[in-house]
């Protein structure tokens, strides 16, 4: 704000009429005095004007300096695909899809959809966020993203429970996805869910969501019972729809690879499934051909029940009754013995050229999921051939391929390319079931003696960046299937032969 120089002098009348010879007297000049005119005095009139400390350039400006608002829609969408491909590039890091030849021998091929899926149901869209802002934030430390991340996560509950009380056939896909996606969301402390149906007496769970890859240093079982809970919960969703809900489409593929995990939790547990029922087992099927995958957990599903029924043998007071319950369950394990052989000798990996030294070969997905479905079914034949001996008489010589110790040695040969850096996250949900199974075995037959297979086992956790989760995941499983409070709180070396022994429920010398 300044004055303006090089004007008259002369009073604001004499220079509004123009007019010279203001002799400038003050407080008014005699001019205007003598014509009788007011005086407008000398006080100088101030204008403000643009005034700049750097000289003018001419030219363009640099557009790389120009703030240009995005609109919403871009701008969310490029938000989402940094976080989504963060996300990727844990969870799977050699690709964003899981190719279709991959698909007949691993579960995972439900996540092609998500991108669209994310795009089109809004209920799907902040769990995935949740997840993916979470992920990036474990992986960079960085406290925003964690915040955010359970903000989402926080939101989506809420749309969860709305979902679940105006269910309809028409959003099943909404409800089997977020159950599903809860199980990838990892925080480091519990945080309280309860999901209920509502206007139903069917309760689907309530739990301390600590998932995956949450450990509780003070609830030692908390990770394993809190993941049990939302497993049945998945299930009771999955489950409320009839088996013609999933013949073909996209819940088709949600289906069938969601029998796996379901499976598993019930193998630990050693608790029937509702998914072993005939109609579970060949109506969703009507249209699409069963996978090699598909066949194995046919034969997988049917585990539960032998152990369910094999503790309740063990328990029955009466000893002819007993005794035919043993039979029974005899012929059922080597009637599931001849369905594995079978499936190994049509479907399984028999190439003479496949190895499972993860440190020759160099690493591909199909490699990936050569291994894993020959893991799924190294882990089935060591609960089928365990419980064989249990059931077999002392004086009974079964064959040398039903011992379980050459199929533990198998399993441990694969850790290295199940818990390899490019299967991430992924290879961690394939390795867990057979490698829980393996030394859970060893456990209970060699104490705490360290042998091959356990070295190897170890050996790949120590070198794996996801091993500890693994073992960690594993520990909190075995307190949590053993059979007696003393039991599954013991510490020490003697504690995890223990509860290994715990689970088969008998000692390591009758394995």
């Amino acid at each position: 704000m300044v004055g303006v120089p090089g004007r008259s002098k002369s009073c604001g009348t004499c220079r509004i009429r123009k007019k010279g010879g203001c002799d400038e007297k003050r407080p008014a000049c005699g001019q205007c005095i003598k014509l009788g005119l007011k005086c407008d005095g000398y006080a100088r009139e101030l204008r403000f004007i643009n005034f700049s400390t750097e000289p003018r350039k001419v030219g363009r400006k640099n557009p790389a300096s120009a703030q240009i608002a995005l609109p919403v829609t871009l701008a969310r969408a490029a938000y989402a695909e940094k976080y989504l491909g963060i996300f990727w590039s844990s969870y799977l890091p050699t690709d964003k899809h899981f190719p279709a030849q991959m698909m007949m021998y691993v579960s995972g091929g439900w996540t092609n959809s998500l991108p669209q899926l994310y795009l089109n149901l809004p209920n799907i869209q902040k769990i995935l966020l949740a997840i993916c802002l979470s992920t990036a934030g474990r992986i960079t430390n960085n406290r925003w993203e964690k915040e955010e991340g359970l903000r989402y996560y926080m939101e989506s509950l809420s749309e969860m429970s709305a979902a679940l009380a105006n269910r309809t056939r028409g959003n099943i896909v909404t409800l089997c996805v977020m159950s599903r996606l809860y199980s990838l969301y990892e925080v480091p402390s519990p945080l309280p869910l309860a999901f209920y149906w509502l206007k139903t007496s069917v309760c689907i769970c309530s739990w301390n969501h600590q998932v995956f890859f949450g450990q509780d240093d003070e609830d030692r079982i908390a990770q394993a019972r809190n993941w049990r809970n939302h497993i049945n919960g998945e299930l009771a969703i999955m489950t409320s729809q009839p088996p013609e809900t999933y013949i073909s489409g996209y819940l088709h593929q949600f289906f069938v690879d969601g029998r796996l995990h379901l499976t598993t939790s019930a193998v630990q547990a050693r608790k029937r499934i509702i998914l072993s029922n005939p109609e579970w087992k060949t109506i969703p099927w009507n249209e699409i051909p069963k996978t090699p995958k598909d066949r194995l957990i046919d034969i997988l599903v049917e585990i539960p029940t032998l152990l369910e029924n094999l503790d309740i043998s063990r328990a029955c007071p009466d000893p002819e009754f007993q005794e035919f319950q043993r039979r029974d369950l005899l012929r059922t394990c080597w009637e599931l013995e001849k369905e594995l052989m079978n499936w190994r000798m049509e479907l399984g990996i028999t190439d003479p050229t496949y190895s499972l030294d993860a440190e020759q070969s160099s690493f591909s997905l199909d490699y990936l999921a050569a291994c894993h479905i020959m893991c799924l079914y190294w882990a089935i034949c060591i609960i089928l051939y365990s419980s064989l001996r249990i059931l077999s008489c002392p004086l009974v010589i079964l064959p040398p391929q039903t011992d379980p110790r050459i199929y533990c040695g198998r399993i441990a040969k694969a850790m290295p390319l199940l818990l390899h850096p490019l299967s991430g996250a992924y290879g961690v949900h394939l390795a867990s079931f057979p490698v829980a199974i393996a030394l859970m075995y060893l456990n209970a037959v060699d104490g705490d003696v360290i042998y091959e297979e356990k070295r190897i086992i170890f050996d790949a956790f120590a070198r794996s960046g996801y091993g500890k989760t693994v073992e960690r995941f594993n520990q909190s499983m075995r307190r949590q299937d053993a059979r007696s409070p003393e039991v599954a709180n013991m510490d020490g070396p003697k504690a995890v032969p223990a509860q290994a022994k715990s689970w088969f429920g008998v000692e390591g010398e009758k394995l």
